[in-house]
């Protein structure tokens, strides 16, 4: 299922997927969740800083904890 996300970058982890933890709003309501994303995607992210704003629409993936990911 897709979900209209929007937020701010707080951090970054790249361990095997890559993925940034933004603090904003997934379909309107507040959330903090994880953003998983391709690794070109995430070396401009990471080239932006802690503080860049993201959205868009990203296939949901887990509810608890949020994550959802950008293809």
């Amino acid at each position: 299922m897709k979900a209209r996300f929007e937020g701010v970058i707080v951090s970054f982890e790249s361990m095997d997927e890559r993925r940034v933890q933004v603090y904003g709003s997934v379909e309107g309501e507040p959330a903090e969740f994880t953003l998983v994303v391709s690794e070109d995607k995430f070396n401009e992210l990471l080239r932006l800083g802690i503080g860049q704003r993201v959205e868009g629409e990203a296939v949901k993936v887990s509810d608890s904890p949020l994550v959802l990911r950008l293809d």
